[in-house]
């Protein structure tokens, strides 16, 4: 039995409510973001009361943990504050931006080092670290007028983006300032936390503002390399140019979901479409009745070769799994009701 748009939502968001979503921390971050990109389509309450409860939960038991990645969960912190005017998530969102502005750790180059409640590592930046922190502080700059923390979001995307993207588009995982290059491979999820900050970055910043171009011409020359990648499938194999490692889906959905972003508001060509339509599609085709996205790789570190990328569990559910899923989820939706109110005009 066939499934609509609408019925896929509905058990997405219904098995991401019920993970055990624990902690405060870059999985549960990436989880809610979706949650909230589909309320922000949707407008149901029931997941902003979601989202209140869940973050209320963790500020009582005092587990908001300042590390790069941990601040993944403050996203849908500024949504809550937005919708609530509650004065207690603005005091976290500017404390958040205080830890990133003035006591994160960094690389000698100033890009901060990707940190982890678990674990650091030493001398690396991670292409995760673009969305988990980087978006953060333009996001949080702009809603408190704080240029400071725009620019230095701003900074983050481009000091990634000059050590990581390579000349074919595609971006490494790492870089180490110990070896003075990249680390890792082209991973297929890294690019798509990459497109996805990109896209958003075209439609959160002014008009007027100076960088804009750049990133569209950072973004469309990432979707040209990825277009010479994507499987026949939709997806893209975990290392995006070694065919020998697995197809991998919510690389599909983060990149599907920043194309048909940028296509939304225009900021990159409809030539695109297509890409998306069939990485979206190949997505879809892994969400499991109960609403569960299977063939996501596991939390994936920095690895020495493409072999070890390919050994990593993909059949687990996974929390930012679920959230890139309904991020593009909410971006199809969009695009439907786009669709309908085209033809009824």
């Amino acid at each position: 039995m066939s499934r609509s748009l609408a019925t896929i939502i509905g058990q997405v968001s219904q098995a991401t409510r019920r993970m055990p979503m624990a902690e405060w921390n870059w999985s549960e971050g990436v989880a809610l973001y979706g949650l909230v990109s589909l309320w922000k389509a949707t407008k149901d309450d029931a997941l902003l009361q979601y989202l209140k409860t869940w973050i209320d939960d963790q500020l009582v038991q005092g587990r908001v943990f300042e590390t790069v990645n941990a601040t993944a969960p403050c996203f849908s912190l500024i949504e809550l504050y937005v919708a609530s005017g509650e004065s207690k998530y603005a005091e976290i969102i500017k404390s958040r931006t205080d830890f990133l502005m003035h006591r994160a750790k960094r690389l000698e180059n100033g890009a901060f080092e990707h940190t982890l409640v678990e674990t650091n590592f030493g001398g690396q930046m991670w292409v995760d670290t673009l969305f988990m922190a980087g978006l953060f502080l333009v996001k949080a700059g702009l809603l408190f007028e704080d240029r400071a923390a725009v620019e230095e979001g701003l900074n983050q995307y481009f000091l990634h983006v000059r050590h990581l993207q390579q000349e074919n588009g595609l971006y490494y995982h790492g870089w180490d300032e110990g070896k003075n290059g990249p680390i890792g491979c082209l991973w297929a999820r890294g690019n798509a936390w990459a497109a996805i900050v990109s896209a958003e970055l075209l439609v959160l910043l002014p008009d007027a503002e100076p960088a804009l171009q750049e990133i569209k011409d950072v973004l469309t020359r990432q979707l040209a390399g990825l277009l010479k990648y994507q499987d026949m499938s939709g997806l893209w194999t975990t290392v995006i140019d070694d065919p020998n490692t697995y197809l991998e889906t919510s690389a599909a959905a983060g990149i599907a979901y920043a194309i048909k972003r940028a296509l939304h508001f225009g900021n990159v060509n409809e030539a695109h479409t297509a890409m998306a339509d069939r990485a979206a599609r190949a997505a879809l085709a892994h969400v499991d009745w109960e609403g569960v996205f299977r063939g996501v790789s596991a939390g994936t570190g920095v690895q020495k070769h493409a072999g070890e990328y390919h050994v990593i569990a993909q059949h687990r559910a996974e929390g930012y799994g679920q959230g890139l899923l309904l991020m593009l989820l909410s971006a199809m939706l969009t695009e439907s009701d786009s669709v309908s109110e085209n033809r009824g005009s």
